[in-house]
């Protein structure tokens, strides 16, 4: 069955068209990457064999005050310089047979709604994939997954080597960690969030699961606090509560019993050029009566600065 031009042209001007709205989709049901879009930590990259942050690390140690003709310190400021990771590569393939080509080839309204069918059901698991993934660890699918908060702010009984960097040998480069091994405790909750506040620079995102999340609601209630909630996330459609004016958001992929305090600061998300939910052209198999295109993303999660991160384990 020979596909005709009018339905291919009709197919790949639709899909390619239909691509903004799919990313947006995709990634505005993820309350991380959605903050950090808001926040301008989203960003498209050129190509290059791995993706390299440099890093906000320490002090430099040649800010003083002088007077007159002091000679001023220009000693060079060494240290850990740069995080670097892999790109991570996820694809989504949308397939048309000869026999739908056919059924629909007469009216450009079914091609279209075939079309919006097909890519609405890839929409849908390719982002239920990429959130899992947010909060993996990066060794999934041999190590191809994205690297994700199970890695960046780490449980750190044992810390790990990430970007490079070995935690174990770099103090400097470990997140903010606290064991709750317990009921959730708000006094713990006022911890992490004050261990990783520099200056102005503070948590901006909670994110951890349903049932702990509700916990947190059940406690505010005992304690008669007013329950508030950021009006912002919630027009996006994040149901969220606020802790200490930071909103709290509950995921269904957050790994039980964690509760993450993030700095979007420090945080970015970035995706290669062209590569952002891009469509290959519809191609059709030597061995097979059909068309299939692929949609791509090559990205990763990035983080400059671990301690400005934290995570409670061992909630119960």
């Amino acid at each position: 069955m020979a596909f005709n031009a009018s339905f291919d042209q009709i197919v790949a001007t639709t899909l390619k068209n239909y691509r903004p709205t799919l990313a947006d989709n995709i990634t505005g049901q993820q309350a991380l990457i959605y903050l950090l879009k808001e926040r301008g930590y989203f960003e498209e990259r050129d190509g290059g064999e791995t993706l390299v942050e440099p890093l906000l690390l320490g002090e430099n140690t040649t800010v003083k005050s002088y007077s007159g003709w002091d000679i001023l310190d220009i000693s060079p400021q060494e240290g850990i310089s740069a995080c670097e990771v892999d790109w991570k590569q996820i694809a989504g393939s949308v397939t048309i047979n000869g026999r739908e080509e056919f059924q629909n080839s007469g009216s450009k309204t079914k091609i279209v709604s075939l079309l919006t069918s097909k890519v609405k059901q890839l929409e849908i698991s390719m982002r239920n994939e990429i959130n899992e993934q947010m909060f993996s660890d990066g060794t999934g699918n041999g190590g191809k997954d994205l690297t994700g908060l199970a890695l960046i702010v780490e449980e750190g009984t044992a810390w790990s080597t990430y970007g490079g960097i070995d935690s174990n040998a770099d103090s400097i480069w470990r997140n903010v960690w606290l064991d709750e091994s317990g009921a959730l405790d708000l006094a713990s909750m006022r911890n992490m969030v004050n261990s990783v506040r520099k200056g102005k620079s503070a948590c901006d995102l909670i994110i951890t699961t349903q049932t702990v999340y509700e916990d947190y609601e059940a406690l505010t209630l005992a304690n008669n606090d007013i329950t508030r909630t950021n009006a912002k996330l919630g027009d996006a459609g994040f149901q969220n509560l606020e802790f200490k004016g930071i909103p709290m958001v509950y995921d269904e992929d957050c790994t039980s019993g964690y509760m993450y305090f993030l700095n979007s600061e420090y945080l970015k998300m970035a995706v290669g050029k062209g590569k952002y939910f891009t469509a290959t052209p519809f191609q059709r198999p030597d061995d097979q009566d059909s068309k299939v295109s692929q949609v791509l993303l090559f990205g990763n999660l990035l983080t400059m600065n671990r301690n400005r991160l934290a995570v409670l384990t061992g909630i119960t």
